[in-house]
């Protein structure tokens, strides 16, 4: 389903990023959420480089893309329900979780609330904080809303770091699913600057301790080479907490690394869920 950018979403219903849900093949079905201030369609093209055969989904968590509004007093709790939302309606059984900062995180919060829900879960440079940092949402709060068409967004984001490092094609499909249409014609963030800016200013408050050691399914933590915002030592005392976790660090990668080479980041995937393709595939993902 290459026109997945034109589905009119409801809630935070998933959308499938390819067409294996129509083929007969007993394959695995993942389910894919994206980081703060960005939308499931951003998992595209790392979805279209992959070779392992999946049923690829996606959602637009709370406040991102075309899910509900984030409450103004809402902590990271909703991203779970989300994300436990669509796993129902996917209707697949125990599935492979695949998410990226914010998304990671709300994977994480998802399997400790409903165990069992996931049956592997490769969360990329979770958000796991230990003290507050006010840089973060300082620099979302100052983020341009608004601008007079599409083509000016693409121009300025192409112009500027760190959206200018990301892949043509996942900044083609930002622009196309992070923008609504104002009856002016211009268009706006569906992430609001100040909703983003939220998320960070919360994240101290995440529950993330008391949920690692009820996430029992296989964990993979990963930490990109390059990256700044996610320490080696704070992601290996995080995976110490998990029953069935593991590290790895992905070598050039920065925290923004499956949306600024997805290639890479889907060979990284396949390596790991050839870890993991000798277990039975999970019930119900056949038509």
């Amino acid at each position: 389903m290459d026109d997945v950018a034109d589905l009119a979403l409801s809630g935070c219903t998933p959308y499938f990023l390819n067409d294996h849900e129509q083929k007969r093949e007993p394959i695995r079905t993942a389910l894919f959420c994206h980081a703060a201030g960005f939308t499931g369609l951003l998992w595209r093209s790392c979805v279209k480089n992959l070779r392992t055969p999946l049923r690829a989904a996606a959602l637009d968590l709370r406040g991102h893309g075309g899910a509900p509004p984030l409450a103004e007093d809402a902590d990271w709790g909703v991203f779970a329900a989300d994300v436990l939302d669509a796993a129902r309606a996917l209707a697949a059984g125990p599935l492979i979780g695949v998410g990226h900062s914010l998304g990671a995180t709300s994977l994480l919060l998802a399997e400790a609330r409903a165990p069992g829900t996931f049956d592997l879960l490769v969360c990329f440079e979770p958000i796991l904080a230990t003290r507050h940092d006010p840089a973060f949402a300082e620099a979302a709060a100052r983020r341009r809303a608004v601008f007079p068409s599409r083509a000016d967004a693409l121009a300025r984001w192409s112009a500027r770091p760190p959206l200018s490092g990301l892949a043509p094609e996942v900044l083609a499909d930002y622009v196309e699913s992070g923008l609504a249409e104002e009856p002016d014609g211009r268009v706006r963030l569906r992430c609001a600057p100040e909703v983003e800016a939220q998320l960070f200013r919360t994240a101290i408050s995440c529950p993330w301790r008391e949920a690692l050691p009820s996430v029992r399914c296989p964990t993979v933590l990963l930490r990109g080479g390059e990256s700044v915002v996610v320490s080696g030592d704070s992601l290996a005392a995080a995976c110490a907490e998990l029953p069935a976790g593991r590290v790895a660090e992905v070598p050039d990668l920065d925290h923004l690394g499956p949306l600024v080479r997805p290639g890479a980041f889907a060979e990284v995937l396949d390596g790991l869920l050839a870890d993991f393709r000798d277990q039975p595939a999970s019930r119900g993902t056949t038509p």
